[in-house]
C-alpha cells in the first residue's frame, strides 16, 4: 500500500509511524486508520523489527476525527436513515493481538478517537506538550473503541467518569499521575525516546514478549484465579521449552548477553 495520511520509516529494529496531516492537526480518516493498519501489519511481517512507535507530525498527535466525516455521516443519514459510520475493523482486537509492541510518542493534543486509538497500546509516553480529552459529551457522542472499558482499566473508574462526563482537557502531568502515559519528557526528545524504548523492548526475546502481552490482556480482568493461573501455566510451559529461554540460560551460564529472534 502507498501511503498518503501517514510515513513509515525505520530507526534500528523500531517502526516509526507518523500520522502525517499536520495542516488538519492529524484529524482521523478511515484512511488514515487503514493505513496504520497496513503499516503494523507490515512490521509484524518484517522480522528486523521489534517494535512499533506512532506519532503525530506537527503539534498535534491526533485531534479526532475529522469533522467534514461525521457531517456526511448525518447528511446520508437524511437518506439512508442509519448516520452510523463504518469503522476500520476491530482495531482494539487488532492491536491486543498484534505480538509485537505497540508504543504511542503522544507529540501534542490527542482528542477523541486521538487517544482512544492508542488505549489498546501496551505503552504510551508523551511529551510536556501533550493533552488529552475524551471530547464526545462535548460531540453529542459516547466513548468508542473500547474506551469505556480501557480507561478505567489505566486511570480508574472515578477519573475516567470524571474526564469523560466533563470533556475537559487534561495535561501531561496529569496523564502522567493518573497512569495514562508512564512518562512525560520534553517535546525536543520525545520521538527519540520512544525509539529508544521500541529498541530496548526489540532486544528482548519476541515470542516471549508476545505471550506477556496475551496474558495481561486475558488476565487483567478476569476474576477467575484458576483461569488465570492456568494461562500462565500453559504460557510458562510453552517458554521453558522454547530455543528463547535455552538462549538465555546458556547466556548467563556463558556470561555473555543472549541473542533473541525478533520473529513474535
Amino acid at each position: 500500500m502507498q501511503y498518503e495520511q501517514i510515513t513509515y520509516e525505520q530507526r534500528g529494529a523500531v517502526a516509526l509511524l507518523t500520522m502525517n496531516r499536520p495542516e488538519r492537526l492529524n484529524a482521523w480518516t478511515e484512511q488514515m486508520f487503514n493505513e496504520l493498519r497496513d503499516a503494523i501489519n507490515r512490521a509484524v511481517a518484517d522480522d528486523s523489527v521489534g517494535a512499533v512507535v506512532l506519532t503525530g507530525a506537527g503539534r498535534a498527535f491526533c485531534a479526532g476525527a475529522d469533522i467534514s466525516a461525521f457531517k456526511a455521516a448525518i447528511d446520508a443519514s437524511s437518506t439512508t436513515g442509519s448516520g452510523a459510520a463504518e469503522g476500520p475493523g476491530n482495531w482494539v482486537t487488532f492491536c491486543q493481538l498484534t505480538p509485537k509492541p505497540l508504543i504511542a510518542a503522544i507529540n501534542g493534543p490527542a482528542v477523541g478517537v486521538g487517544i482512544t486509538q492508542v488505549l489498546p497500546f501496551d505503552i504510551r509516553i508523551a511529551s510536556e506538550n501533550a493533552r488529552i480529552g475524551m471530547f464526545f459529551v462535548r460531540m453529542g457522542l459516547v466513548p468508542e473503541l473500547a474506551s469505556s472499558h480501557l480507561l478505567p482499566q489505566l486511570v480508574g473508574t472515578g477519573r475516567a467518569t470524571e474526564w469523560c462526563l466533563t470533556g475537559r482537557m487534561v495535561d501531561a502531568a496529569e496523564a502522567r499521575e493518573a497512569g495514562l502515559v508512564t512518562e512525560v519528557v520534553s517535546a525536543e526528545a520525545l520521538v527519540d525516546r520512544a525509539v529508544a524504548l521500541g529498541n530496548e523492548v526489540a532486544s528482548l526475546p519476541g515470542e516471549t514478549i508476545a505471550r506477556v502481552k496475551r496474558l495481561l490482556i486475558e488476565n487483567a480482568v478476569d476474576g477467575d484465579l484458576q483461569a488465570v493461573l492456568q494461562r500462565e501455566n500453559v504460557a510458562l510451559s510453552k517458554a521453558r521449552a522454547s530455543a528463547e529461554h535455552r538462549e538465555a540460560v546458556a547466556a548467563f551460564m556463558e556470561k555473555r548477553a543472549p541473542s533473541f529472534s525478533r520473529r513474535g
